[in-house]
């Protein structure tokens, strides 16, 4: 399994916009390519995750060139292979990677996503073991720790730091990003019915439309009258400056990359709560929380990779299955057609295990001739529980009996000096 990710904390939240609003289709395209067998997209506010299942003679560079085809300027994915993507995707799952630590959105989203690869036809059982195996890793560390109450959306925690008389609060919500839906949400979950939109990008008119809102063609025409001011661009640059405070009011910045001028919060009157409030709020309650989070994790990804390797020779257990099973059909076939005899039991019997042995005793002359008499040996051990030599120490034969008779070799000796004195 590999995994090519775009992250919020390593590539900021304009670049994870950026490859979002151009991925659909992108696990259509993987798909297509000659080795790739399967292809999860996982495209969220603060992360776009590729999952792929391809054949070993697909290369890390082959898929990376097939990805930024649709992009202008190539993102600089994080690659994952083997145990290291398995490892990524359970810290993902489980929300360890959110920007608010355990955040139980992503699980939500990353079981969506599955679904929809699975209604698609785009999963192999390595992505769907893998995956579900993560979300299972996820359910316990929602109930062996209180993660899950501390580690809301970060939405949901930024607004729980707000002191407001929430039905007469006038909100301005500045960008239309993948936050923004969820702060309109949020809100008026809480009874805010005054809410009014900006958006530099053209969008806003677009979004107050599908969401209900008013709309505001300038920052500074909105901050006339806002109570709540969130912002949820991350662009790069501040939107919010100093100068452009006249009242009152609580900003709430929900972007990696301010848009709030962090000075706004040292204005009388002002309140500025960014991502790192938000952090700093939760962070310190769940230190102990997390540790446990990572050690549940840790066995997740131990008890996935047993289920994947066991997989792994599922294939050689399906053809030597079906190889028996042809042989067994042609001797039965060649039964003779009137009542069967014990004579002809036994010889289909005698038949059909001289063929099943054929092969095996050929390997066993080859393997001698090569020298690799143990190698041998021990593969008939695994097979079939016979063939290895085993060591046994000459003071403990005295102690050994026969599943039999139950007589020990010292009663041999006994037994045999009677028989001649006899």
């Amino acid at each position: 399994m590999t995994i090519f990710s775009i992250q919020h904390d390593r590539h900021g939240l304009a670049e994870v916009e950026r490859i979002s609003d151009d991925a659909a289709g992108l696990a259509e395209r993987l798909h297509a390519v000659d080795g790739v067998t399967g292809t999860v997209l996982l495209s969220t506010c603060n992360r776009v995750e590729v999952l792929l299942d391809a054949a070993p003679g697909v290369t890390t560079s082959m898929l990376r060139a097939v990805i930024n085809e649709r992009f202008a300027t190539p993102p600089a994915w994080d690659v994952f292979a083997g145990e290291a993507a398995l490892g990524h995707l359970f810290r993902v799952a489980a929300g360890l990677d959110s920007m608010v630590v355990g955040e139980r959105e992503i699980a939500g989203q990353l079981r969506r996503a599955l679904g929809e690869a699975q209604d698609a036809g785009r999963t192999t059982l390595t992505l769907t073991i893998a995956v579900e195996e993560a979300l299972k890793a996820s359910r316990r560390v929602a109930r062996e720790t209180t993660l899950e109450g501390a580690g809301r959306s970060v939405v949901g925690a930024g607004l729980d730091l707000v002191d407001a008389d929430w039905p007469a609060t006038k909100l301005l919500l500045i960008g239309t990003g993948s936050y923004a839906g969820a702060v309109v949400a949020a809100a008026r979950a809480r009874g805010v019915d005054t809410i009014a939109v900006h958006s530099a990008s053209g969008r806003g008119a677009e979004f107050a439309a599908s969401h209900g809102t008013g709309l505001v063609r300038t920052v500074a025409e909105g901050l006339v009258s806002a109570d709540l001011v969130v912002t949820c661009r991350g662009q790069g640059s501040t939107v919010v400056g100093v100068d452009d405070v006249t009242r009152h009011a609580t900003f709430l910045d929900l972007s990696l990359r301010r848009d709030v001028d962090p000075r706004v919060g040292g204005l009388t009157g002002v309140r500025l709560i960014d991502l790192p409030t938000i952090q700093d709020a939760l962070g310190g309650a769940i230190g102990e929380d997390t540790r446990r989070a990572q050690a549940i994790v840790d066995e997740g990804i131990a008890d996935a990779l047993t289920k994947l390797r066991s997989r792994i020779v599922d294939p050689a257990v399906v053809g030597l299955r079906e190889s028996v099973m042809a042989l067994v059909a042609d001797e039965v076939a060649r039964l003779p057609q009137r009542p069967l005899t014990h004579d002809d039991a036994a010889l289909a019997l005698r038949r059909l295990a001289t063929r099943l042995l054929h092969v095996p005793s050929s390997r066993a002359r080859l393997a001698a001739e090569q020298g690799r008499t143990d190698e041998y040996l021990h593969a008939m051990e695994e097979l079939y529980g016979i063939g290895a030599p085993v060591d046994i120490n000459p003071n403990e034969m005295e102690e050994l009996t026969c599943p039999l008779t139950n007589l020990a070799v010292r009663d041999l000796e006994t037994t045999r000096g009677v028989s001649e004195a006899v």
